[in-house]
């Protein structure tokens, strides 16, 4: 058992080798240098088969290139102008665009009409244009919404017309039988004539904008403008664009803190002040130099602590930082 015949060991490793299912590799035959033996003819007649493929392709890209640029198909003949309100003058938007009457419609440019509409128009908050082949351009116009009604009171200042020679004679002639006719020497003091304001009525939207060719809405609110020396034309900005934000934002400001809503507004553009007046008929003086959520927070923080609802207050003054200045109805200040 000890001394028996050892079992011979394997003289080769299995291994997982297919080689003869693998393809034979075909001999490698180095190609030889193709010898050119065509004929010029040949060559010939393709070089002018393909020359005339690019001539001829060439020649209609040319000529539909012509006809989109310079044909009369594509001119623009019809500008239509889409209104949302019927207060909108089209005609007078349509007399501004017909500059562009016979341009191509192809090659035409969507941005001329947008500035065209904004520079003379700004009442518009957008402008959509629309290219309707062949010769059709459609313009639909946003405005901006109206937010308050104006009332401006104006004085034209009086315009004294130079006197002649003898306009002058008559007048120091008048003027020396006044002084020699008055008693004890006394000074004739000549009272001026007080002018009454002109008054006019528009409508502002969000830009502080004024609108005449619509009428008073009762239900917005009121801003009243005084002093002026010039009436207000139709589509003037009245009031700048960021000052008319300040009093948008600080009445919707006002109206969410308190029970009151402002229903007038008297701007002073000056003083840069604006003075609201509620509901309950209580006057608020505030500064357009400084934040608006600062000077109302000022008050609701002690209007119902200090019992100011209780009281027969004249108006507020909230421009005073870190104070609140009120002024009672029988007060000397009420009347100033």
């Amino acid at each position: 058992m000890f001394f028996g015949k050892k079992k011979p060991q394997r003289l080769y490793v299995p291994t997982k080798s297919r080689w003869h299912t693998r393809p034979r590799r075909k001999p490698m035959v180095r190609r030889s240098r193709k010898i050119f033996t065509g004929n010029i003819r040949t060559r010939f007649t393709r070089f002018f088969k393909n020359a005339l493929y690019f001539v001829v392709t060439g020649s209609i890209l040319a000529l539909l290139v012509i006809f989109l640029v310079f044909s009369s198909y594509f001119s623009i003949l019809k500008i239509e102008v889409l209104r949302q309100d019927f207060n909108v003058d089209t005609a007078a938007i349509t007399n501004q665009l017909n500059q562009y009457i016979g341009k191509n419609i192809l090659f035409f440019q969507r941005s001329k009409v947008v500035n065209t509409v904004q520079e003379n128009f700004p009442e518009f908050s957008s402008v959509y244009v629309k290219k309707i082949l062949p010769n059709t351009i459609k313009v639909e116009l946003e405005q901006y919404p109206i937010e308050a009604n104006l009332r401006a009171y104006y004085i034209l200042p009086k315009i004294e017309t130079p006197l002649d020679e003898d306009e002058e004679r008559i007048a120091d002639i008048d003027a020396a039988l006044e002084s020699s006719f008055s008693l004890g020497g006394e000074e004739v003091t000549v009272e001026k004539e007080e002018l009454t304001p002109i008054e006019q009525k528009c409508l502002l939207n969000q830009i502080g904008q004024a609108i005449f060719d619509q009428e008073e809405d009762l239900e917005l609110m009121t801003i009243t403008m005084d002093g002026l020396t010039q009436p207000i034309e139709d589509r003037e900005i009245v009031i700048p664009q960021e000052r008319m934000n300040f009093i948008l934002d600080s009445i919707r400001y006002f109206n969410n803190l308190f029970e009151m809503q402002i229903r007038g507004i008297k701007y002073l553009p000056v003083a840069r002040e604006v003075h609201f007046t509620t509901d309950t008929n209580l006057v608020i003086w505030i500064t357009m130099a400084k934040e608006y959520k600062e000077q109302i927070d000022k008050l609701n923080t002690i209007y119902e602590v200090a019992e100011l609802d209780q009281e027969n207050i004249a108006y507020i003054d909230l421009r005073v930082r870190e104070k609140v200045i009120y002024c009672p109805t029988n007060a000397r200040c009420a009347y100033e």
